[in-house]
């Protein structure tokens, strides 16, 4: 067993770069599940004092089947009555980038927008379009998002996107530049999360006033090396990470 949820796996991936973070998201239940889940992802630099367990709740829950090239099949369990918090008034003190989970739906999108009228850079991972178009970095799936002309369209409406796809070239669209980068050759263990990780990375770069052929390379190596050593090994480190992507091209 182990932690899980787009936001969850970047909000840890943050931490283990030092980074406080503050994850809030749906409520779990009050049941050994929810116990278990916060009692895991505690940890230096990740706040879940806002995540509150709810006795009318069942902690939603997925199983990830993984194959022997990495790939995976996940079956989810509860998230359709899912019950999401509000984000608290003090917990925007301070704030300098918001990562919102597109399968927050509704919720992200109000989330993002908050965050957008507050001036704090938003990156919209997996975002639908209505998130999306108040997001300041889309990080959108080839799996879920197979044809570059929707990025293209959303980029020209101003909002930058990233293009990931597992082995497969990464293409970004960031203002009148249009980059791409080969992700490193990796023997894949388990792609859970890599994606959610990569997306940790983005908003790192951002709030680290990076500029886009910096983002681009740090996030491809934090997705990779998560990919290739597999969720229960845990997030590379930021020295890991920079190494790998100092071997990295942007095109």
């Amino acid at each position: 067993m182990l932690y899980g949820g787009g936001g969850g796996n970047a909000a840890v991936a943050l931490a283990t770069w030092e980074t406080d973070t503050i994850l809030i998201g749906h409520a779990l239940g009050s049941d050994p599940m929810g116990a278990w889940l916060l009692e895991n992802m505690k940890r230096p630099h990740l706040d879940v004092s806002a995540v509150r367990q709810d006795p009318a709740v069942r902690t939603p829950h997925c199983v990830v089947m993984i194959t022997p090239d990495g790939d995976r099949t996940i079956l989810s369990t509860g998230y359709e009555h899912a019950r999401w918090q509000e984000v608290p008034e003090n917990t925007w003190d301070g704030v300098e980038v918001v990562l919102v989970d597109g399968y927050a739906a509704e919720a992200g999108t109000q989330v993002a927008a908050e965050a957008g009228r507050r001036g704090i850079p938003v990156v919209g991972l997996d975002a639908g379009r209505a998130t999306a178009e108040v997001s300041s970095l889309v990080v959108w799936s080839r799996h879920e998002h197979p044809d570059e002309a929707d990025a293209r369209d959303l980029n020209s409406a101003g909002h930058p996107v990233i293009l990931t796809g597992g082995s497969g070239d990464i293409a970004m669209w960031w203002g009148n530049r249009a980059l791409r980068i080969t992700p490193p050759p990796i023997s894949p263990v388990d792609g859970t999360g890599a994606g959610d990780v990569f997306a940790a990375m983005c908003a790192y770069g951002l709030a680290s006033g990076w500029e886009p052929d910096q983002v681009l390379p740090m996030a491809a190596a934090s997705g990779a090396l998560l990919a290739g050593r597999g969720r229960a090994a845990g997030n590379a480190t930021l020295a890991e990470i920079t190494e790998l992507a100092a071997t990295l091209e942007v095109r």
